[in-house]
C-alpha cells in the first residue's frame, strides 16, 4: 500500500511540474506567450493527486494546503 501511494505521489508531482514544459514547448512553437489547455489539464489533475497523497496517505495539513 506504502508504495502505492508513493508512486500516486511522484506521478502527481511529475504531472503538476509537466505544466511548465508544456507550457515553454507551446510558446515557443507560436512564437509568442500561448498558455494551451493540456496546462490546466496537468494543473488540476495534478493538484487533485497531490491532495489525495496528502490527506489521504501523509494527513499533513501543510501540504494539503500548498
Amino acid at each position: 500500500m506504502e508504495t502505492t501511494w508513493l508512486i500516486i505521489g511522484f506521478t502527481a508531482q511529475l504531472l503538476f511540474s509537466a505544466r511548465f514544459l508544456v507550457q515553454w514547448i507551446a510558446t515557443e512553437r507560436r512564437g509568442r506567450s500561448y498558455v494551451p489547455v493540456a496546462f490546466w489539464y496537468l494543473g488540476i489533475i495534478g493538484a487533485a493527486m497531490l491532495l489525495a497523497y496528502a490527506v489521504v496517505w501523509k494527513h499533513d495539513p501543510v501540504i494539503a494546503l500548498g
